[in-house]
Formats: C-alpha cells, structure tokens, sequence
C-alpha cells in the first residue's frame, strides 16, 4: 500500500494537473508538507491551496474501511485547526472490491460529509482523450472498457510522450497495473509498442517488470504459443541491450521452456547479452 500511495502522490504533483482540477474543481497552487499532531493519525495523502483560494485534502484508499469517515473526520478537524479554513476533502478509492464505505457520518449532533470517487467507475474515454499524462495513467484503474483494449490505449498514449514525463508516466502506470492485476499486460503492450520501460531505476519497479514478464511467458505456455515466448523475450533483450545479433536470436528460437524461464531471470539482473545467455 505504501508503494501505491506513493505512486499517486507522484501522480497528482507531478503529472496530475488534471486530476487534481477534476476532483477538486480546481488546480492545485501549492502542495503543501502537512504534519498532523500526534493525537490524531498523522499520515494524510496530499494538501493543497487550490487556484480558487480552497485549502483540499486528497486521501487514497486501496480498500474499504469501516472507521474512513471518523477518519477522514478527524484531518478535518485538524486541518481546520491548523490553517483556520475548512477543506474541500476527497477520498480517491482505487481498490478492486465493490465500494461500500460511507460518504461521511449522520449522528443526532453531527452531520459530516466528504467526496468518495470510485476510480474503476471514472470514465475511462474521457481519460484517455485528455493531454494531461495522469490522467491518461488513471485511466489504468478504470473498470471499462475491456481491460486489454484499455492497457494498449494508455501504453499508446504514454509512447507518444517524451523523455522525463514519459519515463514518470510509464513508471507510474506499472505500480498502478497492480491493484487491477494488469502487470503482465502492461509489460506485453510496452513490448509491442517498442516503448523502453527502465526497471532497473528501483527495486520495487523491477519486480514488477519481473513478475510481468514471468506472467506474460507464461500466459504464452498456457495457449500454446512457443514462439510467443521466444518473441516476447526478444523484446525484452532488445530493450535492454539494443540491436540483437543473430546468434542471440537463434539461441531464443530454439530454446525450451526451462531455459526460457532461466534467461527470463536474468536478463532484468544481468549487465550485458552474453551475461543473459552466455556466450557463443
């Protein structure tokens, strides 16, 4: 979860103009850097001066939580406290169970109330037509359409990008593919695209590239589809050390399973092609 919120806190500063207008009604001015006291849970997501002069409060919620609205309740206490303004809240909920939390709380005393916004229920062709890179990397999270048509329009979106603000972008939509179990897919459509992920920027990133390409050469055996798998590794090799010689493509070819999975292993920890496969 740390991951993921990680991500789309990135995701909202620094690719996220949009998003932010979109759930907010306005952009962000300034991110702010808040620490709660210590009598409340002092770990909130994102904090903003709006354009419009609004102070707005930005949670994640990856799962459904009883306590979200007593929660969400006590950073607006806080945050009123601390910069005497209310906030504009919204919890952003990206997990993959139906939403059942509550949009705030109805006592005798106390009426209180927040915007929940479900990402799988965003639209995700309004997404994707935007300019703006974060919203077209949320568009991972929506719920329709078909999700393998939805991964190749995001990838083709991001692939027309350049440098830093590609890189970012295609990052992101790796750790966000995981809550919708969409890794191995995203590392396929990267392939065709002939778009360069770089996993080796962290360890978490080059897991994931890891788990997507063991998924995807399996997926391959599961249909049937030998030289799929030889193909989809070229890729991957081609990506990491630029043209290919023919050796090294004759060797994929007429490799077999088990020495397929091994070089799968390697080839995100290796320095070099003949590290990978050997030499000649």
């Amino acid at each position: 979860m740390q991951d993921l919120d990680r991500a789309l806190k990135e995701l909202f500063q620094n690719l996220g103009g949009g998003l932010t207008e979109r759930l907010a009604g306005a952009p962000a001015r300034e991110w702010l850097n808040v620490e709660l006291p210590q009598t409340v849970a002092p770990r909130v997501d994102l904090v903003a001066w709006l354009e419009d002069g609004a102070l707005f409060h930005l949670e994640f919620q990856s799962r459904n939580e009883a306590p979200m609205a007593v929660r969400m309740l006590e950073y607006y206490a806080a945050l009123l406290k601390q910069y005497d303004q209310p906030p504009r809240q919204t919890v952003l909920y990206v997990g993959s169970e139906p939403l059942r939390m509550p949009r705030g709380l109805d006592h005798p005393r106390l009426k209180y109330s927040f915007d929940l916004v479900d990402a799988g229920e965003l639209d995700a062709e309004e997404l994707l037509r935007s300019e703006n890179p974060g919203e077209n990397v949320l568009a991972i999270l929506c719920r329709a359409p078909e999700a393998g048509v939805r991964v190749r329009r995001v990838v083709e979106r991001l692939s027309k990008m350049e440098g830093e603000t590609r890189k970012r972008a295609l990052r992101l939509l790796l750790v966000l593919s995981v809550v919708r179990g969409l890794v191995a897919q995203v590392v396929q459509e990267v392939g065709h695209m002939g778009v360069v992920i770089d996993p080796m920027q962290d360890e978490f990133c080059r897991k994931l590239y890891q788990q997507g390409l063991t998924e995807g050469l399996t997926t391959g055996r599961a249909e049937g589809r030998a030289e799929g798998e030889a193909a989809f590794l070229l890729r991957v090799l081609a990506k990491r050390f630029g043209l290919l010689p023919a050796w090294a493509q004759e060797m994929v070819r007429a490799a077999n399973e088990e020495r397929l999975n091994d070089w799968s292993e390697r080839v995100l920890r290796a320095g070099s092609l003949e590290e990978v496969l050997g030499r000649p």
